[in-house]
């Protein structure tokens, strides 16, 4: 086992650098080294895991054990670079779509992008505002209509699929657990910046707090929704407005321009 860990600026996000399999033999010394990490600040970790190619189940549980410490304090753990063998662990554990804290990119550099709360700071490209009743019967066309507006950014149609049940998922939730009745309004605020697109949506009710009820649940009725967002999206992140109801906030990463 080969691991280094630093810390990114004077920001409470540290980056894992390891190397080798991680197996019942070597986590309980990275668990130590992560507490380590845990107790000098670090609220939000980055695990590159580009030269790892064996995770086994003591590897999952190292990773429930770091999302039990990081959610209470609203941090993330990211794992970066993940091979194709440790994505079929993951695929197969269904950790990272219930796991509250979890979520994988593609590289160091676009988890750190994602981590980075600053970016309200540079200007989008351009911001789209669209205002919808709280009524199931609305909700195709909306869907439709952001998937309209961020199709000329040039995202795979994979892509927007992801972005269309993502947003679908978050106005659904709007409407049955953020608005009292149709009068009420939902407003989706659509910005484009040079590497990612920013998708607001935002209601006026009770609003609803990013907890996946029931997703954990195969035969549950309902509570799939934040899972879905979570899994499809690069970042989603849950805030209550100042008054009332819930502004949910999704980001995908695109290739930057030029």
């Amino acid at each position: 086992m080969a691991v280094g860990i630093r810390r990114e600026g004077q920001s409470g996000t540290c980056i894992v650098d390891f190397e080798g399999d991680i197996d019942i033999s070597v986590v309980p010394e990275f668990r130590r080294e992560l507490e380590f990490a845990l107790a000098g600040g670090c609220s939000h970790i980055v695990i590159d895991l580009s030269r790892v190619e064996y995770a086994d189940s003591s590897a999952l549980g190292l990773l429930v054990w770091l999302d039990r410490r990081l959610t209470p304090i609203e941090g993330r753990l990211v794992l970066a670079g993940v091979t194709h063998d440790v994505a079929r662990v993951l695929e197969l554990s269904g950790l990272v779509s219930v796991a509250r804290s979890i979520t994988t990119t593609s590289s160091v550099k676009i988890a750190l992008e994602g981590l980075d709360f600053q970016e309200a700071q540079v200007d989008p490209l351009w911001t789209r505002r669209v205002l919808m009743s709280a009524d199931v019967d609305v909700l195709g066309d909306m869907r439709r209509e952001v998937c309209r507006i961020a199709g000329p950014l040039g995202f795979s149609e994979a892509a927007l699929f992801d972005i269309k049940v993502a947003v679908g998922e978050a106005l659904a939730n709007a409407v049955r657990h953020g608005s009292s009745s149709v009068e009420d309004s939902i407003e989706i605020v659509i910005r484009a910046y040079d590497d990612r697109l920013v998708i607001d949506v935002e209601d006026t009710g009770v609003g609803f707090d990013g907890e996946h009820n029931g997703a954990d649940d195969p035969y549950a009725s309902g509570g799939r929704g934040i899972m879905f967002m979570r899994a499809l999206m690069d970042r989603v992140e849950f805030s209550s407005r100042e008054k009332s109801g819930t502004l949910v906030t999704l980001v995908k990463h695109r290739a930057p321009v030029g």
